[in-house]
């Protein structure tokens, strides 16, 4: 009698589980990949590979929760993109030209005292999670929820997402292949005058403790700086 009792109850937690992730919707989902990033991942490295055009870039990503970013390519050789979440700067070897830019903005709050004062916050990366994708963009699956086998073996889900508001700047469109660890392996993005661009993520490593100063860029001190060469964001 209690074997027919634990079979009984294991089928019914089977199927309510079953239906549980069946009634997940596509937005669902991604907000638990999104929560899961912000709780368990400090930072990561990947190797990355960027596509666009006729054109294919690669290198070595590493990323630090919320706002700081490196990426040192190989091709371009000695290319670098880095910011600490406060500037950015972009090393261009063959040109021997850095691009420095500040990416702060201002916005003015309350005290408890009641008085106001203008607190300075880094805007590149921030806020963590995959916030960007929930609020910007429409979710659904990517040819049905159903996971599939990516290039390493891993199993994936593959979602599609459409802006709510078309840009000119940015992609309106976006086919994200996310592991079911909740990790983006690939992002293929299309922009407003159908250019593809697509950008790839392997070999990832979580949690290597990766120091700060990592992401405070020292170019080299023979190079040419142009400062603040952003004059307007887009949206």
């Amino acid at each position: 009698m209690r074997k027919i009792v634990l079979i009984l109850f294991s089928l019914f937690l089977t199927i309510f589980i079953f239906a549980q992730e069946e009634l997940l919707s596509a937005k669902d989902l991604l907000q638990k990949f999104s929560d899961n990033f912000k709780k368990n991942v400090k930072d990561y490295e990947a190797d990355i590979k960027w596509y666009q055009d006729d054109s294919v870039q690669s290198g070595k990503l590493y990323f630090k929760n919320p706002q700081k970013l490196r990426v040192n390519f190989s091709d371009p050789n000695k290319q670098v993109i880095a910011t600490n979440g406060y500037t950015i700067w972009v090393y261009i070897d063959y040109l021997n030209l850095v691009l420095k830019q500040d990416i702060l903005q201002k916005e003015k709050t309350k005290r408890e005292d009641g008085k106001t004062e203008t607190v300075v916050n880094p805007i590149l990366l921030n806020p963590m999670g995959y916030n960007k994708f929930l609020t910007n963009y429409s979710i659904e699956y990517y040819e049905g929820k159903t996971k599939t086998q990516y290039k390493d073996g891993k199993m994936v889900y593959k979602m599609k997402l459409i802006r709510w508001k078309s840009s000119r700047y940015g992609f309106n469109s976006l086919i994200l292949t996310i592991e079911d660890s909740g990790l983006i392996r690939r992002i293929e993005g299309f922009t407003a005058t159908m250019r593809r661009i697509v950008l790839e993520l392997d070999n990832i490593k979580l949690n290597t403790n990766i120091g700060d100063a990592f992401f405070s860029y020292q170019p080299p001190s023979y190079a040419n700086t142009v400062e603040n060469f952003i004059t307007s964001y887009g949206e």
